[in-house]
């Protein structure tokens, strides 16, 4: 039986992150939807086109294959899709990954989409509010450096070596 929609969006390819790492076929329903929006949207290269949308495609497909039941749908827009896959499922609770793009989530928040930390990223959105909130100015140096420390990558001592 279903509990829950997973919307899946076409940078979130992958099982074993975001949504999907905790997702269950037994209760989980898949969604994608290739907007008009996105598809329009933008002056899209042709073959990069071809590519986000070949490939999630044949991702809906693997998740078929792993026993989830996915719906793929094309929509105006990708709250007009998610109504669509409500009025077809009910009015089950919507997840998914934090979306990359500000404008999305802003969307999908207020359609009240509840989300999961994206861990697509090395840096969360928490993790740079925290480094941006103590910053003067915005250097992707001491960005660099203040990640190197928390993530304790090419450190020495506490603090980042110069990588020779």
């Amino acid at each position: 039986m279903t509990k829950r929609i997973l919307y899946i969006p076409f940078d979130h390819l992958n099982l074993n992150y975001g949504v999907l790492k905790d997702a269950d076929p037994k209760t989980d329903h898949i969604v994608l939807i290739e907007s008009a929006r996105m598809t329009s949207g933008r002056p899209w290269h042709k073959e990069r086109l071809f590519f986000l949308i070949s490939s999630a495609r044949h991702f809906a497909k693997e998740l078929e294959h792993a026993g989830f039941e996915v719906t793929y749908l094309k929509a105006g827009t990708t709250i007009d899709g998610l109504k669509q896959i409500q009025k077809t499922l009910g009015t089950l609770p919507i997840y998914s990954a934090e979306p990359s793009s500000f404008v999305q989530y802003q969307q999908l928040q207020g359609f009240g989409v509840e989300y999961v930390p994206n861990d697509f990223f090395l840096t969360s959105r928490v993790d740079f509010k925290l480094w941006a909130d103590k910053q003067k100015s915005f250097l992707m140096e001491t960005f660099y450096r203040a990640q190197r420390i928390r993530l304790n990558i090419m450190v020495e001592n506490g603090k980042p070596d110069s990588g020779v």
